[in-house]
């Protein structure tokens, strides 16, 4: 079955399993713990199409078509339909649906019986993981610190994590740990600073689009990322958490510009890009210059580095640092003598046919279908997730001059929106120009996020508790 099937068949019993966690939520007397949990098991039974279970899958989920529609048939109208869910149209549906899922799990065991221990299934019904998705927009993306940081007090880790732009960048910092360090991630940006990232030298331009600011992510981070004695630097598939990594490519003779023009679109002084002021009103000349590369999409593919096992080789830094690459703007290069990189960058473009590297936010700015995607083709060995996306760059009208940028890249956020189970947007986050923010603002950034992520804790908590036995 193709994947779009696959999704077309599981999401409307993922939004009743919402839908049900969050009319409980809001009304706690609703159904006791036992009733709840019986309606989900019966949700996350029906959705069940493959068992996971040492290192591969056995499919289950023609058994369980007639188990599948039986639910739909009750609970559809209750959690899809005008009314809100009551008490007393969901009680009659429990006793019926804990003795019909019984029976279909049952036969699934008995199918199972040789291949898949009991206990392989019972934890990919009962167990739920966490997947963070985090988008690009410059320096609003450290409010995801705040929200990573609250996860981590509830003992919520990701099992996977899928970034674009500076959501890549925090993205691969935060899964080179296995549990996230919030002193950790503020000392990281404590000893950054803008001449160690940025240099305006010209250089050059190999993979990447030319632009007035080189980006030198391995002068900044490269010692968090030494894979040690021979070994380079980490690769995504070292990492300890699994990571996607957004990437734009523009198309072989697709560039609508020559290269020069977009290495000049910030101008060629220094001293003017050093100004608050001036790099303000040079980065929105430059807007118009790029909203081509946003409003065509015939121009540009997106890549998702980590997806398969020959982008997963991928040098870490280098991943985020393509990610963060916004064409005119910031340019990302691998220009080192590193015959491995080379050799990967080569065959990903004559594979893709691209010619140049670019910003992933211009192309996917919170990619919760690749997320999703991964999930499904078994990457982290469940299919049982919660996708929580972190929208920082989400159009505001407090927030006038970025609005037309906003909602470029609002353009690629909507296809991803359905993927996820919460998309969180953000009222306060540091200026995107804040990219290299000081401690203080870094501070600021970690409590807005934790501040605008508490009113959803109770629902990603509750959607990520696992469910206790009641078949």
């Amino acid at each position: 079955m193709l994947l779009k099937e696959r999704f077309q068949i599981t999401r409307p019993l993922e939004e009743m399993e919402l839908a049900l966690v969050r009319a409980v939520l809001a009304e706690p007397g609703m159904l006791d713990a036992r009733e709840e949990a019986t309606l989900r098991t019966a949700l996350s039974l029906a959705r069940l199409y493959k068992v996971p279970h040492g290192g591969r899958d056995v499919g289950v989920g023609a058994h369980l078509t007639p188990f599948r529609e039986e639910v739909e048939r009750r609970l559809s109208p209750i959690f899809r339909g005008p009314l809100r869910p009551t008490r007393d149209r969901l009680v009659p549906h429990v006793r019926d649906l804990r003795e019909h899922a019984a029976r279909a799990r049952d036969g699934v065991l008995a199918r199972l019986r040789g291949r898949v221990p009991p206990e392989a299934l019972d934890r990919e019904l009962r167990h739920k993981e966490l997947v963070l998705v985090t988008g690009g927009g410059g320096g609003t993306a450290f409010v995801y610190l705040g929200v990573m940081n609250l996860l981590a007090e509830h003992g919520l880790q990701p099992k996977l994590l899928a970034g674009a732009s500076m959501g890549a960048v925090l993205g691969v910092l935060r899964s080179r740990m296995a549990r996230f360090d919030a002193t950790e991630m503020i000392n990281i940006v404590r000893g950054l600073s803008f001449r160690k990232l940025f240099r305006f030298i010209s250089t050059e331009s190999r993979y990447g689009l030319p632009a007035a600011l080189r980006l030198f992510l391995r002068a900044g981070l490269g010692r968090f990322f030494d894979a040690g004695p021979g070994g380079g630097g980490l690769r995504l598939k070292d990492l300890p958490v699994p990571t996607l990594i957004s990437v734009g490519g523009i198309r072989r003779g697709m560039l609508p510009r020559p290269l020069e023009y977009y290495e000049r679109l910030l101008g060629t002084s220094p001293l003017a890009l050093l100004n608050p002021v001036g790099v303000t009103r040079r980065i929105q000349e430059a807007m118009s210059g790029i909203a081509e590369l946003f409003t065509r999409p015939e121009i540009t593919v997106r890549l998702h580095l980590g997806a398969d096992d020959t982008t997963s080789e991928f040098d870490a830094l280098d991943a985020a640092g393509f990610s963060s690459a916004l064409p005119g703007v910031i340019h990302y290069d691998v220009l080192r003598e590193d015959p491995r990189m080379h050799s990967l960058l080569d065959g990903l473009l004559a594979h893709h046919h691209v010619a140049r590297l670019i910003d992933g936010g211009l192309v996917d700015n919170l990619p919760a279908k690749a997320a999703w995607k991964a999930v499904a083709k078994g990457r982290i060995g469940t299919r049982n997730t919660f996708i929580l996306a972190l929208d920082g760059f989400a159009p505001r009208l407090a927030t006038p001059f970025w609005l037309p940028l906003q909602r470029l890249a609002a353009m690629t956020v909507a296809p991803n929106v359905p993927y996820a189970h919460l998309v969180k947007r953000f009222s306060r986050t540091l200026s995107p120009l804040e990219v290299v923010p000081s401690v203080e603002l870094a501070s600021k950034a970690l409590h807005f996020g934790r501040k605008a992520m508490a009113e959803d804790m109770p629902l990603v908590c509750r959607m990520l508790t696992p469910l206790p036995h009641v078949l």
